[in-house]
Protein backbone atom coordinates (compact mmCIF):
# COMPACT_ATOMS: atom_id res chain seq x y z
CA UNK A 1 0.00 0.00 0.00
CA UNK A 2 1.86 3.46 -1.29
CA UNK A 3 1.91 6.39 1.24
CA UNK A 4 -0.48 7.89 -1.68
CA UNK A 5 -3.31 6.31 -1.53
CA UNK A 6 -3.01 5.53 1.93
CA UNK A 7 -3.20 9.70 2.16
CA UNK A 8 -5.51 10.48 -0.29
CA UNK A 9 -3.39 10.48 -3.60
CA UNK A 10 -6.08 8.20 -5.31
CA UNK A 11 -8.46 10.48 -6.75
CA UNK A 12 -9.64 11.60 -3.20
CA UNK A 13 -10.14 8.08 -2.14
CA UNK A 14 -7.81 6.54 0.80
CA UNK A 15 -7.55 2.99 1.18
CA UNK A 16 -6.17 0.74 4.13
CA UNK A 17 -6.59 -3.54 4.30
CA UNK A 18 -9.05 -2.54 7.24
CA UNK A 19 -11.17 0.32 8.86
CA UNK A 20 -11.72 0.31 12.63
CA UNK A 21 -14.94 2.40 14.01
CA UNK A 22 -15.05 2.96 17.44
CA UNK A 23 -11.37 3.17 19.48
CA UNK A 24 -12.71 2.24 23.18
CA UNK A 25 -11.16 -1.06 24.40
CA UNK A 26 -12.84 -3.12 21.75
CA UNK A 27 -11.53 -1.56 18.40
CA UNK A 28 -8.29 -0.56 20.16
CA UNK A 29 -7.85 -4.16 21.17
CA UNK A 30 -8.73 -5.21 17.57
CA UNK A 31 -6.19 -2.53 15.90
CA UNK A 32 -3.54 -4.08 17.67
CA UNK A 33 -4.74 -7.81 16.80
CA UNK A 34 -3.87 -6.47 13.27
CA UNK A 35 -1.59 -4.11 13.23
CA UNK A 36 1.03 -6.40 15.19
CA UNK A 37 -0.06 -8.50 12.21
CA UNK A 38 0.93 -6.45 9.38
CA UNK A 39 -2.31 -5.04 8.99
CA UNK A 40 -2.96 -1.68 7.38
CA UNK A 41 -5.46 -0.82 9.86
CA UNK A 42 -7.11 2.63 10.36
CA UNK A 43 -9.09 3.44 13.44
CA UNK A 44 -11.60 6.02 13.76
CA UNK A 45 -13.68 7.33 16.88
CA UNK A 46 -15.81 10.14 17.04
CA UNK A 47 -14.59 11.45 20.26
CA UNK A 48 -12.01 13.82 20.83
CA UNK A 49 -8.63 12.39 21.99
CA UNK A 50 -8.32 12.37 25.54
CA UNK A 51 -12.28 12.33 26.53
CA UNK A 52 -13.13 10.81 30.23
CA UNK A 53 -15.11 7.51 30.09
CA UNK A 54 -16.15 8.24 33.42
CA UNK A 55 -17.65 5.26 34.97
CA UNK A 56 -17.71 2.96 32.27
CA UNK A 57 -15.75 -0.59 32.45
CA UNK A 58 -14.51 -0.73 35.78
CA UNK A 59 -13.41 -4.43 35.54
CA UNK A 60 -11.09 -6.58 33.64
CA UNK A 61 -11.94 -10.34 34.10
CA UNK A 62 -9.29 -13.09 34.29
CA UNK A 63 -10.12 -13.91 30.81
CA UNK A 64 -9.46 -10.22 29.36
CA UNK A 65 -6.06 -10.31 31.57
CA UNK A 66 -4.88 -13.75 29.46
CA UNK A 67 -5.61 -11.62 26.25
CA UNK A 68 -3.75 -8.99 27.63
CA UNK A 69 -0.77 -10.74 28.39
CA UNK A 70 -0.66 -11.74 25.23
CA UNK A 71 -0.32 -8.64 23.71
CA UNK A 72 2.36 -8.27 26.52
CA UNK A 73 -0.10 -5.31 28.82
CA UNK A 74 -0.65 -7.40 31.55
CA UNK A 75 2.13 -5.74 34.09
CA UNK A 76 0.78 -2.50 33.15
CA UNK A 77 -2.87 -3.52 33.82
CA UNK A 78 -1.65 -4.75 37.09
CA UNK A 79 0.35 -1.91 38.08
CA UNK A 80 -2.53 0.46 37.77
CA UNK A 81 -5.06 -1.65 38.85
CA UNK A 82 -6.44 -3.39 41.70
CA UNK A 83 -6.66 -7.19 42.16
CA UNK A 84 -9.46 -9.04 44.06
CA UNK A 85 -11.27 -5.44 45.45
CA UNK A 86 -13.24 -6.14 48.79
CA UNK A 87 -16.67 -4.86 49.21
CA UNK A 88 -18.58 -3.80 52.16
CA UNK A 89 -22.47 -4.50 51.96
CA UNK A 90 -24.65 -2.53 54.30
CA UNK A 91 -28.34 -2.35 55.08
CA UNK A 92 -28.40 1.42 56.41
CA UNK A 93 -25.49 2.29 58.33
CA UNK A 94 -24.54 -1.20 59.36
CA UNK A 95 -22.43 -3.87 57.64
CA UNK A 96 -23.96 -6.52 57.24
CA UNK A 97 -21.54 -8.55 54.90
CA UNK A 98 -17.78 -8.06 54.16
CA UNK A 99 -16.46 -9.87 50.50
CA UNK A 100 -13.12 -10.19 50.19
CA UNK A 101 -12.19 -12.29 47.30
CA UNK A 102 -8.20 -11.94 48.20
CA UNK A 103 -9.08 -15.00 51.04
CA UNK A 104 -10.44 -17.35 49.31
CA UNK A 105 -7.61 -19.70 47.39
CA UNK A 106 -10.16 -20.19 44.50
CA UNK A 107 -9.18 -16.58 43.44
CA UNK A 108 -5.25 -16.64 43.80
CA UNK A 109 -3.26 -17.61 40.35
CA UNK A 110 -3.07 -21.46 39.96
CA UNK A 111 -0.04 -23.21 37.73
CA UNK A 112 -2.97 -23.66 34.52
CA UNK A 113 -4.42 -19.99 35.19
CA UNK A 114 -1.51 -17.55 36.22
CA UNK A 115 -4.04 -14.37 36.19
CA UNK A 116 -6.91 -15.88 38.09
CA UNK A 117 -8.81 -13.85 40.55
CA UNK A 118 -12.32 -12.08 40.84
CA UNK A 119 -11.80 -9.50 38.87
CA UNK A 120 -9.01 -6.42 38.57
CA UNK A 121 -11.10 -3.39 39.18
CA UNK A 122 -9.42 -0.51 35.96
CA UNK A 123 -11.11 2.41 35.05
CA UNK A 124 -11.95 1.94 30.84
CA UNK A 125 -9.73 5.48 30.39
CA UNK A 126 -6.81 3.64 31.62
CA UNK A 127 -7.19 0.63 29.96
CA UNK A 128 -7.71 2.69 26.59
CA UNK A 129 -4.55 4.19 27.81
CA UNK A 130 -2.36 0.94 28.21
CA UNK A 131 -3.97 -0.21 24.68
CA UNK A 132 -3.42 3.27 23.09
CA UNK A 133 0.31 2.98 23.62
CA UNK A 134 0.37 -0.67 22.83
CA UNK A 135 -1.17 0.45 19.35
CA UNK A 136 1.52 3.04 18.43
CA UNK A 137 4.34 0.27 19.43
CA UNK A 138 2.49 -1.60 16.40
CA UNK A 139 2.42 1.11 14.34
CA UNK A 140 -0.90 2.35 14.32
CA UNK A 141 -2.54 5.05 15.57
CA UNK A 142 -6.14 6.76 16.54
CA UNK A 143 -7.94 9.03 14.08
CA UNK A 144 -10.35 10.86 16.64
CA UNK A 145 -12.66 13.27 15.68
CA UNK A 146 -14.10 11.92 13.19
CA UNK A 147 -17.66 10.41 12.53
CA UNK A 148 -18.72 7.79 10.33
CA UNK A 149 -21.61 9.56 7.81
CA UNK A 150 -21.64 7.20 5.14
CA UNK A 151 -20.75 3.06 4.43
CA UNK A 152 -21.00 1.74 1.34
CA UNK A 153 -19.98 -2.61 1.26
CA UNK A 154 -19.79 -4.19 -1.70
CA UNK A 155 -18.73 -7.78 -2.79
CA UNK A 156 -14.61 -6.86 -2.84
CA UNK A 157 -14.51 -3.75 -0.35
CA UNK A 158 -16.35 -1.45 1.46
CA UNK A 159 -16.13 2.43 1.55
CA UNK A 160 -15.82 4.45 5.04
CA UNK A 161 -17.23 8.34 4.98
CA UNK A 162 -15.85 10.41 8.11
CA UNK A 163 -16.88 13.60 8.53
CA UNK A 164 -15.03 16.18 10.90
CA UNK A 165 -15.51 20.14 11.06
CA UNK A 166 -16.90 20.22 7.60
CA UNK A 167 -13.87 18.01 6.08
CA UNK A 168 -14.84 14.67 4.40
CA UNK A 169 -13.16 11.90 3.63
CA UNK A 170 -13.71 8.32 2.30
CA UNK A 171 -11.80 5.50 2.76
CA UNK A 172 -11.91 1.97 0.93
CA UNK A 173 -11.15 -0.88 2.50
CA UNK A 174 -11.18 -4.86 2.55
CA UNK A 175 -13.20 -4.74 5.60
CA UNK A 176 -14.62 -2.16 7.94
CA UNK A 177 -15.39 -3.51 11.36
CA UNK A 178 -17.97 -1.76 13.71
CA UNK A 179 -16.81 -1.23 17.45
CA UNK A 180 -18.64 1.78 17.87
CA UNK A 181 -21.18 1.03 20.78
CA UNK A 182 -24.70 0.34 21.35
CA UNK A 183 -25.94 2.70 19.20
CA UNK A 184 -23.66 1.66 16.23
CA UNK A 185 -23.47 3.95 13.34
CA UNK A 186 -21.95 0.59 11.29
CA UNK A 187 -24.77 -1.31 12.37
CA UNK A 188 -27.42 0.79 11.11
CA UNK A 189 -25.67 1.79 7.93
CA UNK A 190 -25.06 -2.00 7.03
CA UNK A 191 -28.80 -2.58 7.76
CA UNK A 192 -28.34 -5.06 10.45
CA UNK A 193 -30.87 -5.89 12.81
CA UNK A 194 -30.80 -5.45 16.60
CA UNK A 195 -33.08 -7.33 18.12
CA UNK A 196 -34.43 -7.57 22.15
CA UNK A 197 -35.71 -5.36 24.56
CA UNK A 198 -35.29 -2.29 26.66
CA UNK A 199 -36.68 -2.09 30.51
CA UNK A 200 -38.68 0.93 30.31
CA UNK A 201 -39.66 0.64 33.77
CA UNK A 202 -36.46 0.50 35.48
CA UNK A 203 -33.94 3.78 35.35
CA UNK A 204 -30.33 4.16 37.10
CA UNK A 205 -27.89 7.06 37.51
CA UNK A 206 -24.08 6.93 37.20
CA UNK A 207 -21.90 9.48 37.38
CA UNK A 208 -18.08 10.66 38.90
CA UNK A 209 -18.00 12.35 42.73
CA UNK A 210 -15.54 13.94 44.64
CA UNK A 211 -16.29 12.55 47.81
CA UNK A 212 -15.24 11.68 51.44
CA UNK A 213 -15.71 9.42 54.38
CA UNK A 214 -15.87 6.71 53.50
CA UNK A 215 -12.80 3.55 53.07
CA UNK A 216 -11.59 4.33 49.70
CA UNK A 217 -10.03 0.39 49.50
CA UNK A 218 -13.40 -1.17 49.35
CA UNK A 219 -16.44 -0.94 47.03
CA UNK A 220 -19.63 0.16 49.04
CA UNK A 221 -23.03 -1.67 48.25
CA UNK A 222 -26.65 -1.01 49.39
CA UNK A 223 -28.76 -3.97 47.85
CA UNK A 224 -31.88 -2.06 49.35
CA UNK A 225 -35.19 -4.32 48.23
CA UNK A 226 -37.34 -1.18 48.44
CA UNK A 227 -35.79 1.72 46.42
CA UNK A 228 -33.34 -0.01 44.73
CA UNK A 229 -29.08 -0.36 44.60
CA UNK A 230 -26.63 2.00 45.59
CA UNK A 231 -23.32 1.63 45.06
CA UNK A 232 -19.79 3.72 45.28
CA UNK A 233 -16.20 2.79 44.45
CA UNK A 234 -13.14 5.52 44.45
CA UNK A 235 -11.26 4.88 41.39
CA UNK A 236 -7.42 5.80 41.64
CA UNK A 237 -6.77 6.50 38.24
CA UNK A 238 -9.75 8.87 38.34
CA UNK A 239 -8.80 10.66 41.60
CA UNK A 240 -13.32 10.21 42.37
CA UNK A 241 -15.93 7.62 43.08
CA UNK A 242 -18.28 6.16 40.87
CA UNK A 243 -22.11 6.22 42.37
CA UNK A 244 -24.46 4.22 40.73
CA UNK A 245 -27.93 4.30 42.01
CA UNK A 246 -31.74 3.40 40.82
CA UNK A 247 -34.16 5.78 40.50
CA UNK A 248 -38.05 6.25 39.76
CA UNK A 249 -39.43 8.82 38.30
CA UNK A 250 -41.50 11.71 40.28
CA UNK A 251 -45.54 11.70 39.89
CA UNK A 252 -45.37 13.68 36.74
CA UNK A 253 -43.01 11.17 35.32
CA UNK A 254 -39.92 13.36 35.30
CA UNK A 255 -36.39 11.27 36.18
CA UNK A 256 -34.34 13.18 39.18
CA UNK A 257 -31.83 15.11 37.53
CA UNK A 258 -27.85 13.71 37.47
CA UNK A 259 -26.47 16.20 39.74
CA UNK A 260 -24.31 16.55 42.85
CA UNK A 261 -27.77 17.27 45.01
CA UNK A 262 -29.47 14.09 42.95
CA UNK A 263 -26.40 11.91 44.44
CA UNK A 264 -26.56 13.51 48.13
CA UNK A 265 -30.53 13.10 48.58
CA UNK A 266 -30.42 9.35 47.54
CA UNK A 267 -27.28 9.06 49.27
CA UNK A 268 -28.86 10.11 52.62
CA UNK A 269 -32.56 8.14 51.89
CA UNK A 270 -31.40 4.84 51.17
CA UNK A 271 -27.65 4.75 53.17
CA UNK A 272 -27.84 7.19 56.14
CA UNK A 273 -24.48 6.43 56.72
CA UNK A 274 -23.08 9.59 58.67
CA UNK A 275 -19.52 11.65 58.24
CA UNK A 276 -19.84 11.03 54.30
CA UNK A 277 -19.15 14.60 52.55
CA UNK A 278 -20.07 14.83 48.79
CA UNK A 279 -18.03 17.30 46.53
CA UNK A 280 -18.86 18.08 42.71
CA UNK A 281 -19.72 15.26 40.19
CA UNK A 282 -18.79 15.10 36.48
CA UNK A 283 -20.06 12.67 33.93
CA UNK A 284 -23.14 11.97 35.45
CA UNK A 285 -26.31 10.02 33.28
CA UNK A 286 -29.41 8.66 33.75
CA UNK A 287 -30.68 5.15 31.31
CA UNK A 288 -32.04 1.97 30.96
CA UNK A 289 -31.32 -1.31 30.43
CA UNK A 290 -31.11 -2.97 27.05
CA UNK A 291 -31.15 -6.27 26.14
CA UNK A 292 -30.54 -6.70 22.63
CA UNK A 293 -28.01 -8.55 19.77
CA UNK A 294 -27.39 -8.34 16.19
CA UNK A 295 -29.05 -10.80 13.96
CA UNK A 296 -25.43 -11.54 12.25
CA UNK A 297 -22.31 -10.53 13.58
CA UNK A 298 -20.82 -10.27 9.42
CA UNK A 299 -22.36 -8.76 6.58
CA UNK A 300 -20.43 -9.17 3.99
CA UNK A 301 -17.30 -6.67 4.28
CA UNK A 302 -18.68 -5.32 7.47
CA UNK A 303 -18.39 -7.04 10.91
CA UNK A 304 -19.80 -5.78 14.21
CA UNK A 305 -17.82 -6.25 17.59
CA UNK A 306 -18.67 -5.40 21.07
CA UNK A 307 -21.75 -3.67 22.17
CA UNK A 308 -22.49 -3.09 18.27
CA UNK A 309 -23.09 -6.51 18.12
CA UNK A 310 -24.67 -6.79 21.91
CA UNK A 311 -25.26 -5.27 24.49
CA UNK A 312 -27.38 -6.36 27.98
CA UNK A 313 -27.36 -5.60 32.25
CA UNK A 314 -24.07 -4.30 33.53
CA UNK A 315 -24.65 -6.63 36.38
CA UNK A 316 -21.49 -8.67 37.02
CA UNK A 317 -18.87 -6.52 34.43
CA UNK A 318 -19.14 -8.97 31.76
CA UNK A 319 -19.73 -6.05 28.90
CA UNK A 320 -16.37 -4.66 27.89
CA UNK A 321 -14.95 -8.03 28.69
CA UNK A 322 -16.93 -9.73 26.39
CA UNK A 323 -15.95 -7.21 23.72
CA UNK A 324 -12.33 -7.55 24.29
CA UNK A 325 -12.66 -11.24 23.70
CA UNK A 326 -14.65 -10.75 19.97
CA UNK A 327 -12.19 -8.89 19.13
CA UNK A 328 -9.01 -11.51 20.42
CA UNK A 329 -11.39 -13.90 18.07
CA UNK A 330 -11.55 -11.65 15.20
CA UNK A 331 -8.05 -10.36 14.88
CA UNK A 332 -6.19 -12.93 14.00
CA UNK A 333 -8.80 -14.39 11.32
CA UNK A 334 -9.11 -11.01 9.96
CA UNK A 335 -5.17 -10.72 9.64
CA UNK A 336 -5.17 -14.38 7.78
CA UNK A 337 -7.94 -14.04 5.26
CA UNK A 338 -6.14 -10.88 4.09
CA UNK A 339 -3.49 -13.06 3.80
CA UNK A 340 -5.10 -15.49 1.77
CA UNK A 341 -6.55 -17.93 4.44
CA UNK A 342 -10.24 -19.25 2.83
CA UNK A 343 -13.11 -17.23 3.74
CA UNK A 344 -14.76 -19.60 5.53
CA UNK A 345 -12.07 -18.94 8.47
CA UNK A 346 -14.09 -15.54 8.89
CA UNK A 347 -17.07 -16.78 8.89
CA UNK A 348 -16.38 -18.79 12.06
CA UNK A 349 -16.14 -15.63 14.01
CA UNK A 350 -19.83 -15.47 14.13
CA UNK A 351 -20.04 -19.08 14.60
CA UNK A 352 -18.35 -18.78 17.97
CA UNK A 353 -19.08 -15.22 18.98
CA UNK A 354 -22.84 -15.38 18.66
CA UNK A 355 -23.66 -17.98 20.77
CA UNK A 356 -21.53 -16.56 23.35
CA UNK A 357 -23.32 -13.31 23.27
CA UNK A 358 -26.78 -15.30 23.55
CA UNK A 359 -25.81 -17.03 26.71
CA UNK A 360 -23.91 -13.63 28.07
CA UNK A 361 -27.49 -12.16 27.69
CA UNK A 362 -29.33 -14.84 29.19
CA UNK A 363 -27.26 -14.67 32.49
CA UNK A 364 -26.47 -10.99 32.79
CA UNK A 365 -30.72 -11.26 32.46
CA UNK A 366 -30.87 -13.48 35.61
CA UNK A 367 -27.90 -12.15 37.60
CA UNK A 368 -29.85 -8.29 37.02
CA UNK A 369 -33.15 -9.75 38.31
CA UNK A 370 -31.64 -11.10 41.13
CA UNK A 371 -29.99 -7.68 42.00
CA UNK A 372 -32.56 -5.24 40.91
CA UNK A 373 -36.03 -7.47 40.83
CA UNK A 374 -35.90 -10.55 43.71
CA UNK A 375 -36.23 -11.14 46.98
CA UNK A 376 -35.57 -9.31 50.31
CA UNK A 377 -32.76 -7.49 51.55
CA UNK A 378 -30.75 -10.86 52.54
CA UNK A 379 -31.34 -12.41 48.75
CA UNK A 380 -29.74 -9.41 47.25
CA UNK A 381 -27.03 -8.94 49.62
CA UNK A 382 -26.37 -12.74 49.12
CA UNK A 383 -26.64 -12.25 44.96
CA UNK A 384 -24.48 -9.03 44.86
CA UNK A 385 -21.32 -10.63 47.36
CA UNK A 386 -21.18 -13.87 45.49
CA UNK A 387 -20.93 -11.87 42.27
CA UNK A 388 -17.81 -10.19 43.81
CA UNK A 389 -16.69 -12.87 44.96
CA UNK A 390 -16.60 -15.16 41.70
CA UNK A 391 -18.76 -17.19 43.11
CA UNK A 392 -21.56 -16.45 40.94
CA UNK A 393 -24.40 -18.91 40.38
CA UNK A 394 -25.76 -16.92 37.03
CA UNK A 395 -22.53 -17.82 35.13
CA UNK A 396 -19.07 -17.92 35.08
CA UNK A 397 -17.55 -14.14 35.93
CA UNK A 398 -14.05 -15.35 35.11
CA UNK A 399 -14.88 -15.63 31.59
CA UNK A 400 -12.32 -18.69 31.86
CA UNK A 401 -14.78 -21.47 30.76
CA UNK A 402 -16.20 -19.55 27.75
CA UNK A 403 -15.14 -21.89 24.76
CA UNK A 404 -16.11 -23.65 21.63
CA UNK A 405 -16.38 -26.68 21.84
CA UNK A 406 -18.47 -28.39 18.44
CA UNK A 407 -17.69 -25.11 16.51
CA UNK A 408 -16.15 -24.63 13.36
CA UNK A 409 -12.42 -24.31 14.42
CA UNK A 410 -13.12 -27.56 17.02
CA UNK A 411 -11.53 -31.05 15.57
CA UNK A 412 -10.92 -33.86 17.76
CA UNK A 413 -8.99 -36.15 16.20
CA UNK A 414 -7.74 -39.06 18.84
CA UNK A 415 -5.97 -36.42 21.23
CA UNK A 416 -6.87 -35.96 24.90
CA UNK A 417 -10.22 -35.78 25.56
CA UNK A 418 -10.23 -33.00 28.59
CA UNK A 419 -9.65 -30.23 27.72
CA UNK A 420 -11.30 -30.98 24.74
CA UNK A 421 -11.04 -28.79 21.09
CA UNK A 422 -12.55 -25.55 21.54
CA UNK A 423 -11.83 -25.31 25.16
CA UNK A 424 -9.57 -22.06 26.23
CA UNK A 425 -6.05 -23.44 26.55
CA UNK A 426 -4.56 -23.77 29.78
CA UNK A 427 -0.89 -22.56 30.97
CA UNK A 428 1.54 -24.95 33.18
CA UNK A 429 4.91 -23.67 34.62
CA UNK A 430 7.55 -25.58 32.73
CA UNK A 431 11.65 -25.16 32.46
CA UNK A 432 14.31 -24.75 29.06
CA UNK A 433 16.02 -27.75 28.44
CA UNK A 434 19.51 -25.45 29.59
CA UNK A 435 17.86 -24.58 32.42
CA UNK A 436 15.57 -21.31 33.15
CA UNK A 437 11.44 -21.38 33.26
CA UNK A 438 9.43 -20.60 30.87
CA UNK A 439 5.37 -20.65 30.54
CA UNK A 440 3.20 -21.88 28.08
CA UNK A 441 1.45 -18.85 27.90
CA UNK A 442 5.69 -17.34 27.01
CA UNK A 443 5.62 -19.44 24.30
CA UNK A 444 1.74 -18.29 22.79
CA UNK A 445 2.63 -15.37 23.43
CA UNK A 446 2.51 -13.73 19.41
CA UNK A 447 0.76 -14.30 16.58
CA UNK A 448 1.05 -17.81 15.37
CA UNK A 449 -0.33 -20.97 16.76
CA UNK A 450 1.43 -23.35 19.08
CA UNK A 451 1.61 -27.37 18.01
CA UNK A 452 2.25 -29.01 21.56
CA UNK A 453 3.60 -32.60 21.63
CA UNK A 454 3.66 -34.78 23.95
CA UNK A 455 4.49 -38.78 24.77
CA UNK A 456 7.37 -38.49 22.26
CA UNK A 457 4.50 -37.65 19.59
CA UNK A 458 5.92 -37.73 16.09
CA UNK A 459 5.89 -33.84 14.73
CA UNK A 460 4.90 -32.84 11.40
CA UNK A 461 6.86 -34.01 8.79
CA UNK A 462 6.94 -30.29 7.50
CA UNK A 463 5.91 -26.75 9.09
CA UNK A 464 4.36 -23.79 7.11
CA UNK A 465 7.31 -20.97 6.66
CA UNK A 466 6.68 -18.15 7.61
CA UNK A 467 6.86 -18.50 11.60
CA UNK A 468 2.89 -18.91 11.62
CA UNK A 469 3.14 -22.36 13.58
CA UNK A 470 5.63 -23.30 16.42
CA UNK A 471 6.22 -26.15 17.27
CA UNK A 472 6.81 -27.34 21.12
CA UNK A 473 7.60 -30.78 22.14
CA UNK A 474 6.60 -30.87 26.23
CA UNK A 475 8.81 -33.40 27.79
CA UNK A 476 8.16 -35.52 30.69
CA UNK A 477 10.98 -35.68 33.58
CA UNK A 478 12.71 -38.55 32.19
CA UNK A 479 12.69 -37.69 29.16
CA UNK A 480 15.70 -36.96 26.95
CA UNK A 481 16.08 -33.62 26.62
CA UNK A 482 16.05 -31.91 23.45
CA UNK A 483 16.78 -27.96 22.45
CA UNK A 484 13.39 -27.41 20.88
CA UNK A 485 11.58 -28.46 23.47
CA UNK A 486 10.44 -27.59 27.49
CA UNK A 487 10.90 -29.76 30.28
CA UNK A 488 7.85 -29.99 32.47
CA UNK A 489 9.39 -30.93 36.03
CA UNK A 490 6.15 -30.72 37.94
CA UNK A 491 4.12 -32.54 35.93
CA UNK A 492 1.59 -29.45 35.66
CA UNK A 493 1.53 -29.26 31.66
CA UNK A 494 0.61 -32.59 31.35
CA UNK A 495 -2.25 -32.86 33.84
CA UNK A 496 -3.57 -29.86 32.49
CA UNK A 497 -3.81 -30.95 28.95
CA UNK A 498 -4.68 -34.64 29.95
CA UNK A 499 -1.75 -35.89 28.46
CA UNK A 500 -1.11 -39.90 29.62
CA UNK A 501 0.38 -40.74 26.40
CA UNK A 502 1.44 -39.34 22.99
CA UNK A 503 -0.47 -36.68 22.21
CA UNK A 504 -0.64 -33.58 19.51
CA UNK A 505 -2.52 -30.22 20.65
CA UNK A 506 -2.75 -27.16 18.14
CA UNK A 507 -3.19 -24.31 20.41
CA UNK A 508 -4.80 -21.09 18.07
CA UNK A 509 -3.43 -17.52 18.00
CA UNK A 510 -6.20 -16.87 20.10
CA UNK A 511 -5.49 -19.19 23.39
CA UNK A 512 -8.53 -21.68 22.46
CA UNK A 513 -7.57 -25.31 21.41
CA UNK A 514 -8.21 -25.96 17.83
CA UNK A 515 -7.34 -29.68 17.42
CA UNK A 516 -6.02 -32.81 19.05
CA UNK A 517 -4.92 -35.65 17.68
CA UNK A 518 -2.27 -38.64 18.18
CA UNK A 519 0.57 -37.01 16.73
CA UNK A 520 1.73 -34.00 14.27
CA UNK A 521 1.69 -36.16 11.74
CA UNK A 522 -2.36 -36.94 11.75
CA UNK A 523 -3.73 -35.74 7.81
CA UNK A 524 -6.36 -33.59 9.99
CA UNK A 525 -3.71 -31.42 11.04
CA UNK A 526 -2.38 -30.21 7.26
CA UNK A 527 -6.19 -29.86 6.41
CA UNK A 528 -6.60 -27.76 9.69
CA UNK A 529 -3.98 -25.56 8.66
CA UNK A 530 -5.34 -25.09 5.16
CA UNK A 531 -8.42 -23.71 6.86
CA UNK A 532 -6.48 -20.88 9.16
CA UNK A 533 -3.09 -20.28 7.75
CA UNK A 534 -2.99 -18.25 4.72
CA UNK A 535 -1.59 -19.65 1.51
CA UNK A 536 1.13 -17.37 0.82
CA UNK A 537 2.42 -18.91 4.14
CA UNK A 538 2.11 -22.13 3.24
CA UNK A 539 3.17 -22.33 0.04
Amino acid sequence: MSDTNRSGGNGGLEEAEVVVVGAGPVGLLLGCELARRGVDVRLFDAKAAGTPTGARGRGLTPRSLEVLDDLGVADAVYARGRRNPATLLYDGARVVREVDPGTDPANEPTPDSPHRCSYVELPQQATEAILTERLAEAGARVESGWTLTGLDARPGHATAVVEADGAVRRVRAGYVVGCDGGHSTVRGLAGIGFRGETWESEHYITGCVELDGLDPDRLHVWPDPGAGIVALSRQRELGLWVFFAAVAPDAGGELPPPTAATLRRIFDQRCGLPGVAFGATSATSTWRPNIRMAERFRAGRVLLAGDAAHVHSPSGGQGMNTGIQDAYNLGWKLAHVLRGAPEALLDSYQAERLPVAAGLLASTTRRHRAFHREGGSGERTAAVGNTIAATDTYGDTTQLSIGYRGGPLARELGGPADPAAGDRAPDAPCERPGGGPVRLFDLFRGVHLTLLLFGGAAAPASVPPGGLLRVVPVLGPGEAPRLDAVVDTGGHAHRAYGATGPAAVLVRPDGHIGLTAPDGRHPGLADYLALTVPRAVRA
